[in-house]
């Protein structure tokens, strides 16, 4: 059975080489000084590898400064076959395999599963650590399963606000709250659990390899830039319903 490295390499090597022939095509195709329809859908699809290509190689660096592969493992890997559905999902809209509209919506999708990816995999650095923090991890991933279920009819339904009805989006709003505010509960008490241990391996910071003692240096490191991302994001899905409310009050 091939594993995971392995066909993360054999993807790699295969983007390699379609932008190598891509190349060719561009450089052939501006020499010829011909451009049609089809040597504008070759040039854009030579723009998605390279753009692909440079998000792989972007993740590898993170991994050679911060070790990501291995402290948010189930993120980088869901993160990965993203990039490769990502990848197939650009080349099909720009040879017209499936439509524009659809692949908006598929690009949104991504983007909801890799966000809760990112935000399951963080949140399982707290688990085992106290009983209450376990309660609190687990009652954030029902309403974040919540949460992502129920965007998704909004992403793929036209006239979603009308089929769906406002009573949807107010029950969307407060389970957005909720999770946003236990997943920030879960980041603060954990920083208490570890202020309290510090010879515990604090995982939520930036710089640290799994496996090895926490060093005296790297106690003082802040959080871990993809934790900065998720907090960032949650604070804007409390608040964004909340001042959503505000002015619709004020206005309307």
């Amino acid at each position: 059975m091939i594993s995971l490295a392995e066909f993360k390499k054999f993807f790699l090597f295969n983007l390699i080489g379609s932008l190598i022939i891509c190349a060719l095509v561009a450089v052939v195709t501006v020499l010829i000084g011909v451009f049609n329809d089809v040597t504008v859908k070759v040039l854009f699809t030579l723009l998605m590898v390279v753009i692909h290509s440079l998000v792989c190689l972007a993740f590898i660096w993170d991994n050679e400064r911060q070790d990501t592969f291995n402290r948010l493992a189930f993120f980088i890997n869901v993160l990965f076959f993203l990039i490769v559905l990502s990848f197939l999902t650009s080349i099909f809209g720009i040879w017209d395999i499936i439509s524009s509209q659809l692949v908006g919506d598929l690009y949104q999708t991504y983007f909801v599963i890799g966000f809760a990816a990112l935000h399951g995999d963080i949140l399982s650095k707290a688990l085992r650590k106290e009983d209450y923090l376990d309660m609190i991890v687990y009652l954030n991933y029902l309403f974040m399963a919540i949460v992502v279920l129920m965007l998704l009819p909004i992403i793929y339904l036209n006239n979603a606000t009308q089929i769906l009805g406002e009573f949807y989006f107010r029950v969307l709003a407060a389970a957005g709250i909720i999770d946003g505010t236990l997943s920030i509960l879960t980041i603060i008490f954990y920083k208490i659990y570890a202020h309290k241990h510090p010879k515990a391996e604090n995982l939520l910071q930036g710089g640290w390899t799994p496996g090895q003692p926490v060093q005296k240096s790297e106690k003082k490191k802040g959080l871990s830039i993809w934790v900065w991302i998720l907090i960032i994001y949650l604070a804007a899905q409390i608040a964004l319903p909340i001042i959503f409310l505000i002015f619709s009050k004020a206005f309307y």
